[in-house]
């Protein structure tokens, strides 16, 4: 790297959607910086044999790095949201620039005591230094006073801290979104939660249906870096971590010798996952890959499988991940299978991919899933005049001795 300028690396791969969609916010940052003759800001393709620098790992896409000109310093990854105006600030706060910075908050003055209880009150002036703490894992309410459910989720924010309050690892703080403002952050709704984790400040946002305190507890057991014990219960999250791991599932991993053969079974549907190990958004999607597995692997006509794209030659996959079905057929199957195109790889727009493009196992794949639903609430199965009520099955061929249908019975017996 030059000796003269610090230098700021985007290491993209041309084939990763989310180095294509971050594209633009790096010509933002790098426009921001084009009269600065003290940096500079380029990009290496990571995926040629030359994109590889010395004791420097890659482990995903898109990465920035700064390299100062300073030979002592080490280089620095960017681990915040990938925002321009984030990575500028970052840049400024990071590069040996001559030049004053000023960055702007909105923000009311650091409170003296706190609003809530014991809740730490988090503003644009001590942001950085309560939320992106590197040793704590960080859980904010941003709230608006003029919100009756910012206001209702008040009592129960207060008594989460006080049940974590001896947590040395954990703060729980609020922050009130319409009198503060930080570079790129954008609050759409409120009450919002959202988990800041330890050392990287990587964000996890709570989607849970219930605001309560043990809804809440489960959740940072799942989401938090740093091991901590439950006061009230004595569950350490490493335990929890622990047993998931002890649960993992394998799906079942394609490669050249046996990819045409299994994506060619005219019995089967089968939906693929090709991912890049290297590709950080294939690695999030995994977990979600393996519920689906888990919910499809006893129906016989619908196969989840995934296959390594970078490491074998078929098939030719341009963006990373991608997840095709290739239904099942009578007839020689179309190698292409139809692509999933949702913004969102969530799995519940992935079983409604899969439920839209299998050709024979419709029937069949609801049965599953309304005998799943019943399961998770603590239910018995459904009976069939449930299952046309409310999932709308219809049942064409009847056994009239059994008053059951042939092709009911058929598919529960699995």
């Amino acid at each position: 790297m030059s000796p003269e300028h610090d230098v700021v690396v985007e290491f993209f791969s041309p084939t990763c959607i989310y180095c294509i969609r971050f594209e633009p916010i790096w010509k933002e940052v790098a426009g921001h910086f084009k009269d600065e003759d003290s940096i500079l800001i380029t990009r290496i393709d990571a995926s040629r044999p030359d994109g590889n620098i010395p004791d420097i790992e890659i482990t995903g896409v898109p990465t920035v790095i700064i390299f100062p000109a300073a030979a002592k310093d080490r280089p620095l990854v960017y681990t915040d949201q990938r925002s321009a105006s984030l990575i500028v600030e970052w840049i400024l706060e990071k590069a040996h620039l001559p030049v004053e910075v000023h960055i702007s908050y909105k923000s009311e003055p650091i409170p003296s005591s706190p609003k809530n209880g014991n809740v730490i009150e988090v503003v644009g002036l001590n942001w950085k230094s309560v939320v992106l703490n590197p040793d704590k894992d960080v859980f904010v309410n941003f709230y608006a006073p003029w919100c009756p459910y910012s206001n209702m989720l008040q009592p129960t924010w207060s008594q989460l801290e006080q049940r974590l309050r001896s947590v040395p690892t954990i703060t729980i703080a609020q922050f009130d979104g319409t009198a503060n403002e930080v570079p790129g952050l954008h609050l759409h709704a409120f009450p919002t939660m959202t988990l800041y984790r330890a050392g990287n400040n990587e964000q996890r946002p709570y989607r849970g249906n219930q605001r309560t305190v043990e809804a809440f507890i489960e959740f940072l057991q799942k989401e938090t870096l740093r091991e901590w014990t439950d006061p009230e219960t004595g569950v350490t999250n490493s335990h929890v971590e622990h047993v998931e791991k002890d649960h993992a599932v394998d799906v079942p991993e394609l490669n050249d010798d046996n990819y045409l053969q299994t994506i060619q079974d005219k019995d089967k549907n089968v939906v693929v996952l090709f991912y890049a190990p290297w590709c950080e958004h294939s690695q999030e999607l995994f977990s979600t890959w393996e519920e689906i597995y888990m919910d499809y692997r006893s129906i016989r006509t619908v196969s989840v499988v995934q296959i390594d794209a970078t490491k074998y030659k078929s098939p030719q996959i341009s963006i990373y991940p991608t997840i095709k079905i290739f239904p099942a057929s009578n007839l020689p199957k179309d190698t292409e299978g139809i692509t999933f195109k949702g913004k969102e790889t969530t799995a519940r727009n992935i079983k409604e991919f899969i439920q839209t493009n299998a050709v024979r196992p419709s029937v069949e794949i609801k049965i599953q899933e309304a005998h799943l639903e019943a399961s998770k609430k603590g239910l018995p199965p459904p009976t069939e005049n449930e299952l046309e009520a409310q999932h709308g099955i219809d049942f064409p061929e009847i056994d009239y001795s059994s008053g059951q249908s042939l092709l009911y019975r058929q598919k529960t017996d699995l």
